[in-house]
Parts: structure tokens; C-alpha cells; sequence
């Protein structure tokens, strides 16, 4: 195939032109007559003169607001382009007043056929609405590649008078070509650069906008571009179209219409409800750079013709530039085309169709491979003054905006980290809930759209102080920050506690914006002390003394968060207050300095400070608990996150390095550790004490305990378990009578199962506690009077169904108990002591641990002389 363009002059010398050219009638030969709209009269009557010699032929006509014509740009003529075909067939068909339900049951009945290779279709911009023909088309023929777009001029309110030969005055005309051999391929440039920042449309009908972010469409140029914009707002605001995105498709829209009175604007194109648009500008450097790059990564030779559609606010907007894209775009081939308000272009990748605006959409057609190579030559245009000051303005905006959008990026990625740190939320001057993030929801139980509109005394818990309150709203009234513990209530009536930092946030004028929350939560540190006390004020009166150290962890909960900056070399770039407090460090002290100088040395034994190191290079987010030592040589404890922060290339460009002291709550949790066990030891020595023996039991067969655990295989941490938990043992016994407890005689039958129920009251008493140290001392409450072959109490448990931890304590109860006096017997011979544990080896005892015992006999023996009455 090939394309001839005529330059119309009169008739003769247009029958000469086809006369020389060989142009035959045939079905073969389509011919677009395209004008400007000056003398539509002198238009049809070429149009007849044509529809006479070439009925076969596939005719159509249009207004443009600009021809192209191979590499020149007709404004006020006439082009008639002829694409003349050897193996494939065109048809063409125009529709007027016709329902679009009828115009797509015609064109897949009567125009589409299987080998339909493009359709070209033109559409009047002030009557048909093309955005819902371009879907609905898609959706019957979803692989149907589909060019042209919307015909008129919406600047100089010209009709485009699109006519085939048989109707006049169309809504749409469509061209098929239709080919088994005919290859097409389409694409457009575009490079236009998006600037500040990302809206919403909030109401919108079809091309019609009326708000983003709910303000008017006209305020929002106004804004943005200045008071004066709506003056003209076509002639001044159609170079700063709306750009979105849509299946990966970088779509703008252009104004073509707007009302002041109810300051809607409308755009040459849908733009759905609820899309995110920005502002989008030409950088005609960025412009020049790719448009070559693209068509050269999609073409190696030239091509036998090229169709373009380019769009008359691009054309507006790139002054003499757009004359010097037109010959690009014809390097690659004799071409023909027009200027538009709205491109159609058909996406092969998700196979769906677009209305684009302020493109240059082209469409190649090959009935047969061409071997000579594209070569752009050096194409020189005349540039204006305009020109060179529209070059240097964008250049202006670009580097403007490339700063704003990397300021943004960081800032988002940095807003994102604290949102998903902490529990976030925001308020306006009244103190009324603007914004909570997904942890306040999952904290609160109450759901954001419980939340927003509500005050903060929602989750507030009843015992608060109003005095904490007052002196809150007195601090952040005067612009400084509020730190302090806040007891909140679930919407379930549960408690939480959040350690909290709440501050104004201003505009740069100074003007309030919005209170700012950040909190963590301390929930169960809280949680711990008060647990505590209450076991430590339930435990002995003895123990009085010892509960006053509970308030040394009142101020575990005053702990912050600290941020580091770490640049790629791990080399310290930025510290916040919280950390200098931490470490003693000045700020001038730290910056420049290597991460890992404060860090204690075991993480660099131990390979921590590799694998930290390894992982962000690899781009994870790291979470450690890391020792770190101060100025002053003290250590101190760290929950740490380093997240990676990238540029907008996804490139890693720094760390930050969030740190929680955690420094308190380990040392609490040792303390509460310690405590539990000197709890436990206590309560074991009360129950001793009543039975009138000596606390020297308890501690003995602790010991016992842990090495025949150790002996048998348990692991450190459950031998220390065992060993903390089984001075318990008996602690049942103190809710047996005295006067059964402490008889010297041999109880009857009926004193002796009140005494068996020591076991469960045993039991009974710990049972309900979640700590790890009570939950095994009740373990070995219930079961060490059980037997190996069933005969044991309280529950006649066999064999293996009773807990390793009964079965040690057993052995170890009755090893010391018969070798000390107690009120109803004297101290047993070791000889008859180890004569009856072999005895009741498999009966009462475990025959595997008694095996263990007698192997290592000496060291039993050595903890019973240490610690001997």
C-alpha cells in the first residue's frame, strides 16, 4: 500500500493529479477529503466529483483544526489522502441520530468483518459522545485495534460536518480495512510531566467535573494556576490538563468547556468519579529525548504509510516543536492525518480502548515488509522567541516538580513508617477525631467511621484524672508537645495503656492545621505491675517489705521513641532529641559516625551486626532487639527498626532506624522473674512452716528437682522451671486443720483423705494464673502424690499420663522426707531410704528416673550434706 496527498487547487488540476498517479476505482482505495471548515460548499462538490469517478472507493470527509500532510501542517486549504491498497478491502459507513445500540448491531452485522485489521472512526465532538462508543465497541470486539477521534474545533465553535458518500452532517463515520496480509501497529507520544500534588475527582458526570476535593473544578484551576486563569480558561488552561491513570495507560484530559456559574469544567474525555488526577505540564526537552527513543525501540524499517492523529492542545502547547514531531512521525513514513480534540487508541496490552487527549497517536499499515531503515535526518525549525522562553519555563517547572515529588515521596514513605509504628490520630481545634490510622482501630475496637467526628473521651477510661487532661490541653494550647501515660477503654469495656505525645501541627503561615497523637502501647508492662503487686500483696505479710520496690517501675513507662538516619555506607546522617538523650551523645558527636560504633560488641561476635547489614542491602525491613552503649559506657536495650527509604526509581537511598528503649521493660520482666520465684518460694515455705518443717525441705528438693530434670534429659529452661516451681509442692496444706496436719500419730482412714486433699487444694489455688512459673507449680501440686501404676491421688493418673514435672518431685518429696525427721516419724537409715525407693521402683515410682538416680547418687547426696538441717 501507499498514501498520496493531494493539495487541492481546481478540478482540472486535481484530474491530472490522478491521471498521472494511475488512481483507480476500486474497493481497494480509501479517500479522506480533509478541510478546515472555510468553504464547505467547494467541499461537497469535490466530495461529488469523487463519489463519480470512484464509487467503489471508501470516501469520507472531515473538519480538522489542522492537516497533516506528510511533513507539512495545512490550516487553511484542503488535503484530499488517498491510501491506495493491493490486498486489502475498506468500507465505509456514516451514522446520523442513530442509537448506539443499533449503530454497534450494524457494525458487527454489516461493516466488522473476521479479518478486520483497524477501524478508523470519526466523531462529531459536539453531538456524539465517543468515550461510550470506544467502551462499548471494546466490549464486543475486544481485539479490534480502532484509531482516529473526536472532529470539530472546539476553540473557533466549528462543526465538523464529517460526511461519507451517502450521508452528510454524521454524529460518526467509520472506515474499515479489512486484510489477511495487512500488518498494523499503533502507539502515541505523549511525555507530558505531571506536578503537584494528587487530587480526587469527588463529582463528575461523563466529561463534566464539578469538584475535586470537593471544591469547585474552576477554584481548583484557580487556585493552582491563578485568580485571571478563568478569564479565557480555554485559551490559558488547555496546556495544564488533568493527567490519571488507567491499565497502565497515562491518560490527560483537556478543557474544551466550562461554567462559571456552578464552576464546572468540561474535558474532551470521561474522567471517572473518584480518579486521582494531577496537573500536568509539556517539557519540551523531556519531549524531544523520548519521542525519538520510543519509535526506534518499536522500528527498525520504514513503513508503507502512517496515519496520525495528533491533538490541537499538544499542538497549542508545543508551539514550533509540534511542526518538528510531525516530520519525526513522517520518518517513518509517507503520511496523512489530522488534529483533533480527543485521540482514539486501542491498548494492545490489556486489549482496551481509550479516549486519550494531547497526544500524537499514529497507526502503521504494511501489506508487505519494506528493507530500507528509518533515519532521522536532522530537522531544523525556526524557533521563536516564545519557543525559547516556553523551553526555559518548563525546564523551570520540571526541576520544581522532580524536588516537590521526591520531598513527597520521602515524606509519605517517612508518614507511613510513623503510621505503622504507632497508633495515629489526628483532630481539629475543637478536639474533634479527623483521622485514625488501622492501629487505633485495632486498638480501640472502634471502627474509623465510629471514630471520625467523635472527641477522644470515646476511648478514655473513667479512672483517668481531669487534672491529666486539663494540664494536656493547657500544654499543646500553647503550641509545646503533651508526653504522658493515658489509660483508654475498648469499645468492648477493656483497658488498654498508651504512651502518648500529642502536639499542634501548623500551617507555614503559622495558621493552626490539626492536633497530632503518636502513641504506643504499653499495655502490658502495665499489665505486669499491676499483676505483681496483687500476687505479692496476697502472698504473706511477711512479704510487706519487698512489694515497696513495685514503684520503681512507675517510670519504665516514660520511654520514647528515637530516629537515626543511616545513609547507604551505614555512616550516621541524622539524629532526633530522644536519641541524644539516649546515648549522652551531643548531635556533633554522632553525625559522620559509623551505625555500628554504638552498638555492644556481642552483636558483632554473634554475626547480628552481618545479617543486619546484609539485609538492607538486600531492601528488607529489619526488626532486632540490640544492646547499645552510651557515652557514659552504660548499656542500654533497643527494640530496633531499620526500614530502607527509596527514591522514586525504587532505589535505595538511606535507612531510618526507629528505636524503642526498651531497657526497663527487660529489666522488669527479670525483676517479676525474680520476684515470682522468691513468691513461690515464700508460699512454699509458709505451707512448710505449718506442717511445723523446715524451709531447708523446699529448697532441697528444688535442687533434687533440677538435676534429676537435667539428668533426665529436659532442656535448661525447663530444669530451671521445675526447679523454681517445685518448692510448692505441698503449699495445699495450708487449708488442712491443724489438728490433723500436725498429729504425731498415724491419721485414720478418714483424717488421711482430708490430708490427700492437699494435692488438689494445691491445684485449686494456682490454677488460674497465666505465669509460666505458677502454671508449673501447680503442675507439681496436683500430681506429685501420684503413682506410676495408678494408686496414687488425687486422680489415679498411670505411667506417662502424669506430668515429668510430678513424676521428678515425687522421687525428690520422698527421698528428703524420709531421711529428716517430721512430727510423726524420726529420719530413716539412707540405707532403708534407698531399699524402699528400689521397692516401689515401676509402683510408685517412675523406673526410668529411679535408674537415673541411683547412677548418680553422689551428687544427690552432695546437695542433701550442703543443705542438711
Amino acid at each position: 500500500m501507499y498514501i498520496l496527498n493531494y493539495h487541492y487547487k481546481n478540478k482540472i488540476h486535481l484530474k491530472n493529479f490522478l491521471q498521472k498517479n494511475h488512481i483507480k476505482n476500486s474497493n481497494k482505495l480509501f479517500i479522506q477529503i480533509l478541510h478546515t471548515g472555510k468553504d464547505l460548499k467547494k467541499v461537497l462538490k469535490i466530495k461529488d466529483f469523487l463519489e463519480r469517478i470512484f464509487s467503489k472507493a471508501s470516501i469520507l470527509g472531515t473538519v480538522s483544526s489542522g492537516i497533516i500532510s506528510n511533513e507539512e501542517i495545512i490550516d487553511d486549504d484542503i488535503i484530499i489522502s488517498f491510501s491506495i491498497f493491493k490486498a486489502s478491502k475498506t468500507l465505509s459507513k456514516g451514522y446520523k441520530n442513530i442509537d448506539l445500540e443499533d449503530i454497534l448491531n450494524d457494525l458487527s452485522q454489516n461493516i466488522i468483518k473476521s479479518n478486520t485489521k483497524l477501524l478508523i472512526a470519526f466523531t462529531n465532538v459536539f453531538a456524539f459522545d465517543s468515550s461510550n462508543f470506544l467502551m462499548k465497541l471494546n466490549e464486543k470486539f475486544p481485539n479490534l485495534v480502532i484509531a482516529g477521534g473526536n472532529t470539530g474545533n472546539y476553540y473557533e465553535q466549528i462543526n465538523p460536518n464529517i460526511f461519507t458518500k451517502d450521508i452528510l452532517d454524521c454524529d460518526l463515520v467509520v472506515t474499515t480495512i479489512n486484510s489477511d496480509v495487512l500488518e498494523v501497529k499503533t502507539d502515541y507520544l505523549f511525555n507530558w510531566e505531571t506536578i503537584g500534588e494528587e487530587m480526587i475527582i469527588t463529582k463528575s458526570d461523563k466529561a463534566t467535573v464539578y469538584t475535586i476535593d470537593n471544591k469547585k473544578a474552576i477554584n481548583v484551576y484557580k487556585e493552582y494556576l491563578g485568580d485571571e486563569i478563568t478569564s479565557n480558561l480555554l485559551e490559558n488552561a488547555g496546556q495544564f490538563p488533568l493527567i490519571y491513570t488507567d491499565s497502565n495507560v497515562e491518560i490527560a484530559r483537556g478543557i474544551i468547556d466550562y461554567d462559571n456559574e456552578n464552576g464546572s469544567i468540561t474535558f474532551a474525555g470521561e474522567i471517572p468519579q473518584k480518579k486521582k488526577v494531577k496537573f500536568g505540564f509539556a517539557n519540551i526537552d523531556s519531549i524531544k529525548l523520548h519521542n525519538k527513543q520510543k519509535l526506534l525501540s518499536l522500528y527498525k524499517n520504514k513503513q508503507e504509510g502512517v496515519f496520525i492523529y495528533s491533538c490541537a492542545a499538544r499542538r497549542e502547547m508545543l508551539g514550533t516543536y509540534f511542526e518538528k514531531e510531525m516530520k519525526i512521525l513522517n520518518c517513518l513514513g509517507p503520511s496523512s492525518g489530522l488534529v483533533l480534540f480527543g485521540e482514539f487508541f486501542h491498548n494492545k496490552t490489556c486489549n482496551c480502548n481509550n479516549l486519550l487527549n494531547i497526544t500524537s497517536t499514529f497507526v502503521t499499515l504494511n501489506e508487505k515488509e519494506l528493507e530500507e531503515e528509518i533515519s532521522f535526518k536532522d530537522i531544523k525549525i525556526k524557533t521563536s522567541k516564545k519557543d525559547i522562553k516556553l523551553n526555559a519555563l518548563t525546564n523551570l517547572i520540571k526541576k520544581t516538580s522532580e524536588k516537590l515529588d521526591e520531598n513527597n515521596y520521602y515524606l509519605k514513605q517517612f508518614k507511613e513508617l510513623v503510621e505503622e509504628s504507632s497508633i495515629y490520630s489526628t483532630t481539629n481545634e475543637m478536639g474533634e477525631i479527623t483521622y485514625v490510622n488501622e492501629n487505633f482501630e485495632k486498638s480501640s475496637g472502634f471502627s474509623r467511621k465510629e471514630l471520625i467526628g467523635q472527641n477522644h473521651n470515646l476511648v478514655r477510661h473513667p479512672e483517668n484524672k481531669s487534672s491529666q487532661f486539663i494540664n494536656l490541653w493547657e500544654t499543646i494550647s500553647k503550641g509545646k508537645t503533651w508526653h504522658g501515660l493515658i489509660k483508654n477503654k475498648r469499645k468492648d469495656g477493656s483497658s488498654y495503656h498508651v504512651l502518648s505525645d500529642i502536639a499542634p501541627i501548623y500551617y507555614k503561615n503559622g495558621d493552626f492545621r490539626e492536633y497530632l497523637g503518636i502513641r504506643h502501647d504499653v499495655t502490658e508492662l502495665e499489665e505486669y505491675k499491676i499483676l505483681l503487686k496483687y500476687e505479692l500483696d496476697n502472698t504473706s505479710k511477711t512479704l510487706a517489705d519487698n512489694l515497696n520496690y513495685t514503684k520503681q517501675y512507675e517510670n519504665a513507662v516514660n520511654t520514647s521513641v528515637a530516629i537515626i538516619k543511616i545513609d547507604k555506607n551505614l555512616i550516621i546522617t541524622y539524629t532526633n532529641d530522644k536519641f541524644l538523650e539516649l546515648t549522652q551523645y551531643k548531635e556533633d558527636e554522632l553525625l559522620g559516625l559509623s551505625w555500628d560504633k554504638l552498638l555492644d560488641i556481642k552483636h558483632k561476635n554473634n554475626g547480628d551486626f552481618e545479617n543486619i547489614s546484609k539485609r538492607l542491602n538486600e531492601g528488607e525491613v529489619v526488626n532486632y532487639i540490640l544492646n547499645k552503649v552510651g557515652k557514659n559506657g552504660e548499656t542500654f536495650i533497643t527494640r530496633s527498626n531499620f526500614y530502607p527509604i527509596t527514591n522514586l526509581k525504587n532505589e535505595t537511598i538511606e535507612y531510618i532506624n526507629v528505636l524503642t528503649d526498651v531497657t526497663d521493660i527487660f529489666n522488669l520482666n527479670e525483676e517479676i522473674t525474680n520476684t515470682q520465684k522468691e513468691v513461690v518460694f515464700t508460699m512454699g515455705a509458709i505451707g512448710e512452716t505449718r506442717s511445723q518443717e523446715t524451709g531447708l525441705h523446699v529448697k532441697r528438693v528444688a535442687e533434687y528437682s533440677y538435676l534429676l530434670a537435667i539428668l533426665s534429659g529436659l532442656s535448661e529452661e525447663d530444669a530451671n522451671l521445675l526447679r523454681q516451681a517445685s518448692p510448692m509442692h505441698d503449699i495445699g496444706k495450708v487449708g488442712i486443720p491443724d489438728n490433723i496436719l500436725n498429729k504425731p500419730g498415724v491419721l485414720t482412714p478418714e483424717e488421711f483423705e482430708i490430708m490427700k486433699t492437699h494435692a488438689q487444694l494445691g491445684y485449686e489455688m494456682l490454677k488460674h494464673s497465666k505465669r509460666e512459673i505458677l502454671k508449673a507449680s501447680a503442675i507439681v501440686a496436683r500430681e506429685h502424690h501420684e503413682k506410676w501404676d495408678g494408686s496414687g491421688y488425687p486422680r489415679g493418673l498411670k505411667g506417662e499420663n502424669i506430668h515429668i514435672y510430678g513424676r521428678i518431685t515425687a522421687i525428690a518429696d520422698v527421698f528428703d522426707a524420709l531421711g529428716h525427721d517430721r512430727i510423726y516419724k524420726k529420719a530413716w537409715p539412707l540405707e532403708d531410704i534407698y531399699k524402699l525407693l528400689k521397692e516401689e521402683k515401676g509402683k510408685h515410682f517412675d523406673p526410668n528416673l529411679i535408674d537415673v538416680f541411683f547412677n548418680n547418687l553422689d551428687k544427690f547426696l552432695e546437695i542433701k550434706e550442703l543443705l542438711d538441717d
